[in-house]
């Protein structure tokens, strides 16, 4: 029996609003891109909303809205093909400005940005996602479990995987992810820009 007979749009508010947020990034990080993303989320939502009378309150709201965002999304990367856009830098706000060395900082930060977005494409949806779930949204091992019905123990195994994929595909640009200390203009002079 359903927790709620008819969809309650107050309630649903009530449980909607603090994970909204977290939908359009779960949905960003699984599309890669803003447009798709506000699409699924959208699209996730009004779903969530039409079938509220259906949560039957065995799990948490949070891990039953996850469950309807992935499946949005992967339903959404089933129908499209993958398309890079160029223009992806502006898209993810760099503005040139008059300092080279302040424009420089923020192409590179644009940079590191863009590479972690393809690196996040490269690796296969099964694997994304309980990246995404569990250390971009925090979700605990066994709610990623329940939402994506699967045992435990394949969550650990994908989420692994996954961050050694990750991993490995960063550390080609390495010089962009070093942790450790450099000096300012190290870079730059490498790349003649003094």
């Amino acid at each position: 029996m359903s927790l709620f007979k008819r969809a309650d749009p107050e309630k649903f508010e009530q449980l909607i609003l603090p994970l909204e947020k977290k939908v359009y990034f779960t949905c960003l990080q699984l599309m890669g891109n803003r447009e798709d993303a506000e699409d699924c989320a959208q699209e996730a939502l009004l779903k969530a909303y039409r079938n509220f009378s259906s949560f039957k309150g065995q799990s948490k709201f949070s891990t039953w809205l996850y469950t309807v965002v992935t499946r949005v999304c992967l339903d959404a990367l089933r129908r499209r093909k993958e398309v890079f856009s160029l223009d992806g830098m502006l898209e993810e706000g760099y503005e040139p400005s008059s300092g080279e060395a302040e424009a420089y900082l923020k192409l590179e930060e644009s940079e590191r940005k863009e590479l972690l977005q393809e690196a996040l494409r490269e690796i296969s949806t099964d694997f994304r996602l309980a990246l995404v779930m569990i250390d971009l949204q925090g979700l605990s091992y066994q709610e990623t479990a329940g939402i994506l019905s699967l045992p435990e123990g394949t969550v650990k195994s994908r989420l692994y995987r996954a961050r050694k994929m990750l991993q490995g595909l960063l550390m080609k640009n390495r010089e962009l992810f070093l942790s450790e200390p450099r000096l300012n203009d190290e870079r730059r002079e490498r790349h003649g820009m003094q």
